[in-house]
């Protein structure tokens, strides 16, 4: 078998890998914000055992493509590819452990035992950051441009999310005391989804970079 051909049938293996590892890190965040909602302690203690196997699997990815790249040699897009998978796989380990804090702050809340009302727009930025992760786990399968700059300019929706969540909990500390120590935990996960939404648009630059050569902001 021909070193290139070899190098691509590796390749393949590893993008089939990265497509499983993606469809666990989503499926994280989904039971996370379904353990945020139910505020459910036993949804979000699976989810944090998970994370130790997405852990393994990024662990293996990386092993294999730097084995990879050392063994075959791979030259100009065939390296690109290579280099762009090594980042991506670590963008999505980051989400998973995300998705595993933001689990942990959730047992924090059910254990209050007491009445939580999550606020709308806390809702409305994990379905961005779930939104984004779909997306960019869509650009890189199918190697799709628009795919991932689309992912690339949400994140300033998420940001300016944030900001606006960050502001009314600020705000409701100061008129509420009693009620810090929960607002401070919701505050907490909302930074967990802003910073699951940077790592998402992550993943869409390192497939814009595998397409083009250079990431968005070296245009």
């Amino acid at each position: 078998m021909a070193v290139r051909e070899e190098f691509k049938n590796e390749l393949i293996h590893i993008h089939e890998q990265i497509i499983r590892m993606g469809k666990m890190t989503l499926d994280a965040i989904t039971d996370a914000v379904d353990a945020l909602v139910e505020m459910d302690a036993e949804k979000a203690k699976t989810v944090m055992n998970n994370d130790d196997v997405i852990d393994d699997m990024e662990r293996q990815i990386d092993r294999a493509c730097v084995e990879m790249i050392i063994r075959q040699q791979p030259v100009a897009a065939d390296l690109r590819d290579a280099i762009s998978t090594l980042k991506l796989i670590m963008d999505l380990e980051r989400i998973a452990d995300h998705a595993s804090d933001i689990c942990e702050k959730v047992e924090i809340l059910a254990s209050l035992q007491t009445d939580i009302v999550i606020p709308a727009d806390v809702i409305r930025m994990s379905d961005y950051s779930k939104m984004m992760i779909k997306s960019a786990l869509e650009a890189y399968v199918s190697k799709n441009e628009e795919i991932a700059s689309a992912v690339v300019h949400m994140d300033d929706k998420v940001d300016a999310l944030y900001v606006k969540i960050k502001e009314y909990l600020i705000r409701r500390m100061r008129q509420d005391p009693d009620s810090i120590e929960i607002l401070t935990e919701l505050l907490l996960i909302c930074k967990y989804f802003e910073r699951i939404s940077d790592h998402a648009q992550n993943v869409a630059e390192w497939v814009i970079f595998f397409i083009k050569g250079r990431r968005p902001e070296e245009t």
